[in-house]
């Protein structure tokens, strides 16, 4: 019996060197926290010490937030669009606007020239419409100027206001001629 527990103690002490080496081969080898990186060792140090889970969510939480800009960056496109929209609308109004402009004058001007009274009163008046003509005739090159698809929307908000306004002005000199007001 002595003998069985010596060779129980002696497989006792091997399985104990066989551990004690496989633990310091594995120690010695060099892990990685990366799938591609390492190989078994390091996919068994992943796995248990959730170091691929880790990787996992970080990655999760990234995508997520790239969802979230995407996200934000359409309702701002939607946003801009709406706005381009309504910029489009009101330099659609200002082209009507200018074309009743100039039927206006043709018809103020027309019924100047009928009077033939060529009084210095009446000279005046067509001096003055002559100079509401010639702003007119510059708006209308300004709004043709104005390209919605190929300009930034502040660009186009701008000249649509400043557009709007010349017409504003050009409605007050043809009012003063007629003596009324647009």
């Amino acid at each position: 019996m002595s003998w069985m527990y010596r060779a129980n103690g002696m497989n006792q002490r091997r399985g104990l060197l066989l551990c004690a080496c496989f633990s310091l081969w594995v120690g010695g080898c060099a892990t990685s926290a990366d799938p591609h990186e390492g190989g078994f060792v390091s996919g068994v140090v992943g796995l248990a010490g959730g170091g691929y889970q880790q990787r996992v969510d970080d990655r999760e939480g990234v995508r997520q937030g790239e969802l979230d800009a995407q996200q934000r960056l359409k309702a701002q496109a939607r946003a801009l669009e709406q706005e381009r929209a309504q910029v489009k609308g009101d330099l659609a109004s200002a082209r009507s606007r200018l074309a009743s402009q100039e039927r206006k004058i043709a018809a103020e001007r027309a019924r100047l020239t009928a009077e033939r009274q060529h009084s210095t009163a009446e000279q005046a008046r067509l001096r003055r419409l002559d100079q509401a003509e010639a702003r007119l005739v510059s708006t209308k090159g300004q709004l043709k100027s104005v390209r919605p698809e190929d300009q930034p929307i502040t660009d186009i908000k701008a000249r649509a206001q400043s557009i709007n306004k010349e017409l504003d002005e050009i409605d007050s000199m043809v009012g003063v001629v007629s003596g009324t007001r647009f």
